[in-house]
């Protein structure tokens, strides 16, 4: 599976950002992938994301009070990551999982926001583009 959130250049800061700036940025980001404010995280793997609003995985949290619903969508992604990519997917979720907190937050700064960008449009947005063969029958991913 190919990533554009992989792929893409880092554009540096140009100008100061004040925090309302920054949060209004953040909500957009939000807003864009549809995160809600449950957190899913894994112990085995010790990875956490935001889960989307009213989402299979946000009701089972919130029904059983249980962070760890058993597949981790980090996890699944990095399984459906290419090999090529892998190195620079595995850093990311690594940037995130120690920039971030899941429990608290914290003053933003332009780096981090734009590393939650990347992350949550490696995980929600990129897909596999597919095209089906001359028989029909097969797809290939590019």
């Amino acid at each position: 599976m190919t990533s554009a959130a992989l792929e893409t250049a880092y554009i540096a800061q140009t100008r100061p950002y004040s925090q309302h700036e920054l949060m209004d940025k953040r909500t957009l980001l939000f807003r864009k992938f549809r995160l809600g404010d449950v957190v899913a995280q894994h112990p085995t793997c010790n990875h956490f994301y935001l889960t989307k609003k009213n989402s299979k995985k946000e009701r089972d949290i919130l029904e059983t009070n249980n962070k760890d619903q058993g597949n981790c969508s980090v996890c699944w992604r990095l399984n459906k990551t290419r090999f090529k990519q892998l190195d620079s997917a595995r850093q990311l979720v690594c940037n995130y999982c120690n920039r971030f907190n899941p429990e608290n937050s914290e003053f933003l700064t332009y780096d981090k926001l734009d590393l939650e960008s990347v992350f949550y449009n490696w995980l929600y947005e990129d897909i596999i583009p597919k095209y089906k063969n001359s028989d029909d029958k097969t797809t290939i991913d590019l």
